[in-house]
């Protein structure tokens, strides 16, 4: 199920999973209603997530794994705003916003 893209919001598809397990009349859960019928393909621009990751019980905070992600997109391109907001598939005024006030970090 992991594979199959989603195409609303978190708890959309909670809701559609929870009603297609309220209605489903046999053993197992028939994913077809929810449009994850078919074979599942992994893009290459999805191939960065991992799947096993689990958030920590203390909480995650998206702020610091933004940053980190800037960070990193900007090591990988000589701290190039342009490329690495190509990258990340954002405008490079979205990164300087993001950026305002602070300075790109210095290999770690």
């Amino acid at each position: 199920m992991l594979a199959y893209p989603w195409p609303g919001n978190v708890r959309e598809l909670a809701h559609e999973l929870e009603r297609a397990i309220v209605f489903e009349n046999g053993a197992e859960l028939d994913l077809e209603p929810l449009g994850l019928h078919g074979t599942g393909t992994t893009t290459e621009a999805d191939g960065w997530f991992n799947p096993d990751f689990r958030f920590p019980g203390q909480g995650f905070n998206l702020e610091t794994a933004i940053g980190r992600l800037i960070e990193h997109a900007l090591k990988q391109t000589g701290n190039n705003v342009s490329a690495a907001a190509r990258l990340l598939g954002v405008t490079r005024d979205y990164l300087r916003y993001r950026l305002s006030g602070q300075e790109p970090k210095a290999d770690q």
